[in-house]
C-alpha cells in the first residue's frame, strides 16, 4: 500500500464496533478532577482558572496556544491532558525549517512510491473511526512561522463542519486509497483538536494577529504554586459526543450566556478603544466570546473572568508596539473607563496589561 500506516489503522477497526464511552460528570466537576490529576499523579500545579479556559476553549476554537517563557509548563500541559483523557497526545516539535503542509500530513515519495506519513496524519485518520478525544500539540510552534506550515487548517477551519477537509495528494488513476481518505482528502475531525506551544524569545517568530485571531491564547505567566491532594484520582475516559454535550448544555444556559447588559459593558470598553486607537474587530471574537464565556461559567468560573480573559488577550494586547505621544495618556484612561464601568480588580488580566503597556511608555 501507498499508505501503510492509515492501511492498518482501516485494517484495525475493519471488524471491531467502535467502543461506547459512557460519561456522566459535568464540566466543573472535568476541570476539578483534570488539575487534580495533574498534581496527583504528573506533579504538575496549576491554578483552576487556567485549566477552565483551557478546557472552556475547546468549545470555540479548534487551536489553543500556549504562550510564556520557557519553563512554566505549557508542554506538560498538554501532555498532561491526553494522559487525562487516556488518549496520549501526539506530540509533534516544531523545526525552523518547517515551510508547508507536507510537514503535518507528509508527503508521497516518488522514489518508493509510497506516502511518508506522519504520526498527525495518523492519528487525525484514526479519529474518524471512534468517539474519543485526540490532542495534537505543535510544541515551539513560532520557532517557524506559523502561516507556512499551518495556513491550510486556518483558512479550512473557517468554514462549515462538513467542508473541513484538506487535500494531501493528487491519487494516480486507477488507485484505490485508504477507506476514510476520499479522492485524496483528509477530513479534519471534530474529535480532534490543535495545541501549540509558543515561547517568548529572541530565537521565535512572532505570531501575526491572523493566527491570534483564529485561536484562543492563554498566557502562562505565573508561578505554579504545589497542593496536596488527598484523595485518589484516576483518568476519564471521556467521549467527544459527551463533551460536545457538556458544551451546547452551557450554552443553552440562560443563566450562563452574555446578557444584554454584559454585551454593552463590553461594547462600551470596545468603542472606546476603537475611538482612541483605531483598533477594532469582527465577528469572529464575538463568536469566541458567545461560546467560551457560558462554558467556562458552567466549568465553574465567573462571566468577569471570562470577558477579562477576552479583553486582555484579544482586544487590550493590540495596542502593543504602539509608542505614539497620545497613547499613554489613553491607556491611562481606558484603565479608567474599565474600573468605573466593570469595578475595581473585576477585569484584573486587562488592568494589569494597561499598567504594563503604560510603564514601558
Amino acid at each position: 500500500s501507498r499508505f501503510f500506516k492509515l492501511s492498518n489503522v482501516d485494517t484495525k477497526y475493519e471488524n471491531s464496533a467502535p467502543e461506547e464511552i459512557t460519561n456522566t460528570f459535568t464540566l466543573e466537576e472535568f476541570c476539578n478532577q483534570f488539575r487534580n490529576y495533574s498534581a496527583s499523579r504528573l506533579h504538575l500545579y496549576y491554578d483552576i482558572n487556567l485549566i477552565r479556559l483551557f478546557i472552556a476553549s475547546f468549545a470555540s476554537n479548534k487551536l489553543i496556544i500556549l504562550e510564556g517563557i520557557s519553563g512554566t509548563g505549557k508542554t506538560s500541559l498538554a501532555y498532561a491532558f491526553g494522559s487525562f483523557v487516556d488518549n496520549e497526545t501526539t506530540v509533534a516539535s516544531v523545526q525552523p525549517s518547517w515551510r508547508d503542509s507536507t510537514e503535518i500530513f507528509g508527503y508521497f515519495n516518488e522514489f518508493t512510491k509510497k506516502f511518508n506519513e506522519t504520526e498527525i496524519l495518523e492519528k487525525m485518520y484514526e479519529a474518524q473511526y471512534n468517539d474519543e478525544v485526540y490532542i495534537t500539540l505543535l510544541d515551539e510552534m513560532n520557532i517557524s512561522r506559523v502561516e507556512y506550515y499551518f495556513a491550510d487548517f486556518l483558512s479550512v477551519l473557517e468554514y462549515p463542519k462538513e467542508l473541513w477537509k484538506l487535500k494531501i495528494m493528487q491519487l494516480p488513476y486507477g488507485f484505490v486509497p485508504p477507506a476514510k481518505l476520499e479522492n485524496g482528502f483528509i477530513t479534519i475531525p471534530e474529535n480532534s483538536y490543535f495545541v501549540g506551544t509558543a515561547n517568548k524569545d529572541d530565537s521565535t517568530f512572532t505570531i501575526t494577529d491572523k493566527v491570534y485571531d483564529r485561536a484562543i491564547t492563554i498566557d502562562f505567566d505565573d508561578r505554579n504554586i504545589p497542593f496536596e491532594v488527598k484523595e485518589e484520582v484516576s483518568k476519564i475516559h471521556i467521549s467527544k459526543t459527551h463533551l460536545q454535550h457538556l458544551y451546547q448544555e452551557a450554552l443553552n444556559n440562560p443563566s450562563y450566556q452574555m446578557t444584554k447588559g454584559d454585551y454593552d459593558k463590553f461594547q462600551t470598553v470596545c468603542d472606546f478603544i476603537y475611538d482612541k486607537f483605531d483598533i477594532t474587530f469582527g465577528n469572529r471574537i464575538l463568536n469566541q466570546i458567545a461560546k467560551l464565556v457560558p462554558v467556562f461559567v458552567a466549568s465553574g468560573g465567573t462571566k468577569e473572568d471570562a470577558i477579562d480573559f477576552i479583553v486582555s488577550r484579544k482586544i487590550i494586547s493590540k495596542i502593543e508596539g504602539r509608542f505614539e505621544e497620545y497613547v499613554k495618556g489613553a491607556l491611562k484612561d481606558l484603565l479608567t473607563l474599565i474600573t468605573k464601568t466593570y469595578g475595581i480588580d473585576v477585569l484584573y488580566r486587562s488592568e494589569k496589561v494597561i499598567q504594563s503597556l503604560i510603564r514601558r511608555l
